[in-house]
């Protein structure tokens, strides 16, 4: 339980692991700790199958193409990074499943993960309705969506809404009576929160991970049942909400603080009702009355749940055909004009997706095979958008694993997810009893994530990748327990142990390690000379930034911070150097042409300065402040 509580909780707390400080920590720990369990002997007793050799085996695959891609990458740095975050979340699933072994460890991790799930909804909240009491998070006006402490909405999102169907499988599988009735009580917090956000992508993923674990649940009338209860019991707080647009809108007025202390008491209540609610329906059960059976062996019967099934496909296919038309023209509509922020919940608007997505299948047919390289999709995103929304991804891990890697390391994405998926279903499958919701929820968990990360970015924030190889590896560990078992029971012998896994375990751990290490001193290093800057100690700034490039010569981002250095210094001709250098690992970075001239302009070069500004312009066609002089761009 410690385990994900102390990883998911604390990437949260960090600001959610999309940045590289926080990252590469959180990946530094666990491989380090990763080193520790296999040297104290924990592959030797670790039962492997070949669900663990194929989803490390694909895991370790994407790493090693998107590093092999800084090879014909626009930029090496930007690789190295990508290839550092899949290397990250290989040390979350490894450990994930050296540790989930047996049932007991199995039921306490997935706890973990739900627990550390209701905590950040805590916290969340918290930082909206309680900005006085607990100065957390940007607070009052700031955005009025929800980021905190993920630092994005959507991420909060989806974290609320796997976490409503962990605390819908504790209340009826924890092996804690009081967790059981603390998971029941956080349902509201989850919903009220996930409402803060105003994230479709959040509802999306409660209604995948709920819908998913009540379709496969054995007690999946209880479930609705609990989940109808909380939903309505939450109700009066989200009209609190709207009736209150300071907390709504998140606007830093002097009755805030009032209203969110207003709203808070309001969702005690619905709290209280919703335990109430839950002990009726737990009485209810033990009575166990001739309607409640009827409706469980309603609810349980093969041959009702199959036409239910078909109902609930043909309805969502009319529904499809009868809006498809309308709904795509408003999915494609880039603009979105909005009165107030819960009206995200009613428009379909994909906010520039599809004009992402377009640019990455552009890409991919320019590069079909290899792509254009890890991490480097925000340049073909400047070079060919239509719209002047700047993003640095395509908002979906599927089309920008085909824009960045091709065809190979697309389908590579594609076969590690639907790999992780049908692993869990098939331990979901092979188990009976407790074992079976156990993995119901794990299933739901990663499912939820492999649909909303095809419409957002989710992949990079850590914290949110956390979730979904935690969840994974604990699956692939019952999987692969089965199997074994079942081969023992077939040969009347068990499988032997295959400590060749440590000496290899241990050698991929120290080299992960230290590939996390080299852009984790760089980062550390540029924050420090910015830092030496903000001092005026321009000196200490530029010993900084030379031991960044000495760290790796082949990043931009050193020369970049020489550049502006000796740019503030008047030191024009070094400056243009630095970004010469700069824009030889990135030449495909618009911005680097931009600084560049800035610096030929200061240093009266104005050829020069023409030429890197024509260049940019071709890099970056619709930046509008490219055309307003040297300053336009900031």
């Amino acid at each position: 339980m410690i385990s994900p509580l102390a990883l998911i909780l604390g990437l949260a707390l960090a600001g959610g692991g999309f940045v590289v400080s926080e990252r590469h920590v959180a990946g530094l720990a666990v491989w380090l700790l990763l080193v520790g369990m296999l040297a104290l002997g924990s592959a030797g007793r670790a039962t492997l199958g070949r669900s663990f050799y194929w989803t490390t085996g694909l895991i370790a695959g994407l790493a090693l193409f998107s590093a092999f891609s800084s090879l014909w990458s626009g930029s090496i740095e930007l690789s190295v990074a990508e290839t550092d975050r899949v290397l990250v979340y290989l040390g979350f699933f490894l450990a994930a499943f050296l540790i989930a072994q047996t049932d007991q460890r199995r039921q306490r991790f997935a706890e973990g993960i739900g627990i550390s799930l209701i905590a950040i909804a805590i916290i969340a909240l918290a930082s909206r309705l309680l900005p006085d009491f607990l100065e957390l998070g940007p607070g009052l006006g700031s955005n009025a969506r929800l980021g905190y402490p993920l630092g994005y909405w959507n991420a909060n999102g989806l974290a609320f809404g796997i976490g409503a169907a962990f605390a819908l499988w504790m209340s009826r599988r924890s092996l804690n009576a009081p967790l059981r009735w603390f998971a029941v009580g956080a349902l509201p917090t989850l919903i009220l929160a996930l409402y803060l956000t105003y994230s479709r992508g959040g509802l999306l993923a409660l209604v995948v991970a709920c819908g998913c674990l009540i379709a496969l649940s054995h007690d999946r009338l209880w479930l609705l049942a609990t989940l109808a209860f909380a939903a309505l019991a939450t109700l009066p707080a989200v009209l609190a909400v709207q009736a209150r647009r300071g907390i709504a809108d998140n606007v830093a007025i002097p009755e805030a603080a009032d209203q969110g202390v207003t709203v808070l008491l309001i969702l005690l209540a619905g709290t209280a009702v919703t335990l109430g609610l839950y002990a009726l329906l737990r009485r209810l059960e033990r009575n166990r009355s001739e309607l409640t059976g009827r409706a469980l062996a309603v609810s349980r019967n093969p041959v009702v749940l199959k036409w239910v099934a078909i109902v609930l496909a043909l309805v969502a296919v009319a529904g499809a055909v009868a809006v498809g038309s309308r709904s795509w023209d408003d999915f494609s509509d880039s603009e979105l004009a909005l009165a107030q922020p819960e009206e995200r919940f009613e428009t379909l608007s994909g906010t520039g997706r599809s004009e992402f997505w377009r640019v990455a299948l552009d890409a991919l047919g320019e590069d079909p095979l290899l792509g254009q390289g890890a991490g480097t999709y925000r340049f073909a995103w400047y070079q060919e958008r239509e719209i002047e929304t700047a993003v640095l991804d395509a908002h979906s891990l599927y089309f920008e694993a085909f824009a960045e890697l091709g065809l190979i390391g697309g389908l590579l994405v594609l076969g590690l997810v639907g790999t992780l998926l049908w692993t869990g279903f098939a331990a979901w499958r092979d188990a009976s009893g407790p074992r079976r919701e156990l993995y119901a929820v794990l299933l739901a968990a990663c499912l939820a994530f492999a649909v909303v990360a095809g419409i957002d970015w989710l992949w990079e924030i850590a914290a949110v990748g956390a979730i979904f190889f935690a969840a994974a590896g604990v699956l692939v560990a019952a999987r692969c327990g089965q199997l074994a078992r079942a081969q023992a029971a077939g040969n009347g012998r068990d499988e032997g142990r295959r400590f060749g896994l440590t000496v290899a375990g241990l050698a991929v751990a120290w080299i992960s390690a230290l590939a996390l290490v080299g852009p984790l001193l760089v980062d550390r290093e540029i924050d420090a000379s910015n830092a030496a800057a903000a001092d005026g100690d321009l000196v200490g700034a530029v010993e900084h930034a030379d031991n960044a490039r000495s760290i790796e010569p082949w990043a931009a981002s050193p020369y970049v911070q020489l550049g502006l250095l000796a740019e503030v210094q008047g030191d024009y001709a070094t400056a243009s150097e630095r970004l010469g250098q700069a824009i030889e690992r990135e030449e495909d970075n618009w911005q680097l042409y931009y600084l560049r001239a800035r610096a030929a302009s200061k240093a009266g070069d104005e050829a020069a300065a023409r030429a890197d500004i024509e260049r940019a312009q071709q890099l970056n066609p619709e930046e509008k402040c490219l055309q307003e002089g040297f300053e336009g761009c900031g």
